[in-house]
């Protein structure tokens, strides 16, 4: 099949979550429209990957697909 580049969206918290107490946030990101399926999905800030580390303070859950 043709390889199709995938469509991505950033969604933001939950407002309720946004306006709430805690000193964290949720990002999800969307992904769809590509082929083949097999996608690698990595978090940038300032053009670096960042990920699970200790240091940074983020975490990351596992890809679901829906």
């Amino acid at each position: 099949g043709k390889r199709l580049p995938p469509s991505v969206f950033l969604l933001p918290p939950p407002p309720e979550e946004a306006a709430g107490p805690r000193p964290t946030l949720s990002l999800t990101c969307l992904a769809r429209g590509f082929f083949p399926e097999a996608i690698d999905v990595q978090w940038q800030k300032n053009q670096e990957n960042i990920g699970n580390s200790g240091n940074s303070g983020i975490q990351t859950s596992p890809p679901r697909r829906e």
